[in-house]
């Protein structure tokens, strides 16, 4: 198996395992901020666990992290906190749509903080996608899920806001980042949780999610970027769009409405049509250079 098979099957991996953390938020059948608390927790435990045997002592790492360690760990505290919020207050296929945004937030952000010029084709696919998540909220207009779409797109913003302070702070350790998060997260939720909130099934459940799901996915995700090129990677991990929505109608009966799939239609078209076209681009472009290196 060479380099970019192995990747294609850690991403894989990684999109089956990520599109199951709605699922899992489901199964337990905790309620409000009570999943939010275990999911920091047991990630903040898996993730020092993880940095520790990868990367050496914690404290020279955390002191190297400084203050943008703080600000990114608490910027995924929102993403992870609205998530698992989000989840429960609306549809699996609304929330995964509308985080499927966040290559094209990731762009305006890019744009704004470091200066990054917005390609065409970006610009595009970024009308496209809004048009598609106005779609989506009109719809839960009527059903009853605004405040879980509102709660995806808070979400979507924090996670394209920390792909920008990873890109300009490269050195931050992104295992640490995420146990970080998990601080955050607990942090955020514990002040809205009453130990009668939990049941051991449910702890159960968010501890399988919370210390081997979540990060293993996240992790393996993070190892196939360095094996394939980065547009592979989002069309690839696109996929848990498809999954998760699928579990979950086979298990709870939740079928999206047409707005969702109208919505998102134009999302997943933006969102697959934009790194398929990149790729094509490059190859385009390598095949129009090799008679002038010959």
């Amino acid at each position: 198996m060479n380099y970019h098979e192995k990747g294609l099957s850690y991403l894989l991996i990684a999109a089956a395992l990520m599109s199951m953390d709605s699922v899992f938020i489901r199964l337990s059948g905790l309620q409000d901020f009570a999943p939010s608390l275990l999911f920091g927790v047991f990630s903040l435990i898996s993730m020092l666990a993880v940095t520790r045997w990868r990367e050496g002592k914690l404290l020279p790492l955390i002191k190297t992290g400084g203050i943008m360690l703080v600000i990114s760990g608490a910027i995924m505290g929102i993403s992870g906190t609205t998530f698992t919020l989000a989840v429960q207050k609306t549809t699996v296929a609304n929330v995964l749509l509308i985080s499927s945004l966040s290559p094209f937030f990731s762009a305006i952000f890019s744009w704004v903080f470091l200066r990054e010029r917005i390609k065409l084709q970006t610009l595009a696919a970024i009308i496209l996608s809004i048009f598609g998540m106005y779609i989506i909220v009109r719809g839960s207009l009527q059903s009853g899920g605004l405040v879980g779409d509102m709660l995806a797109i808070l979400c979507v913003i924090a996670v394209s806001l920390n792909f920008v302070v990873w890109r300009k702070y490269s050195h931050l350790s992104r295992s640490l980042v995420v146990g970080a998060g998990g601080f955050f997260i607990a942090l955020f939720s514990v002040g809205f949780v009453q130990p009668s909130d939990y049941d051991i099934g449910g702890v159960l459940i968010m501890m399988i999610m919370g210390l081997l799901s979540a990060p293993v996915g996240r992790m393996l995700m993070a190892t196939a970027t360095r094996l394939i090129p980065a547009p592979e990677v989002s069309l690839m991990s696109q996929i848990k769009i498809v999954i998760a929505p699928m579990v979950v109608w086979a298990i709870f009966g939740e079928v999206p409405s047409q707005a969702t799939f109208i919505g998102g239609s134009l999302i997943l078209l933006a969102a697959l049509g934009h790194p398929l076209l990149t790729i094509l681009m490059k190859r385009k472009s390598r095949l129009n250079e090799e008679p002038a290196t010959t």
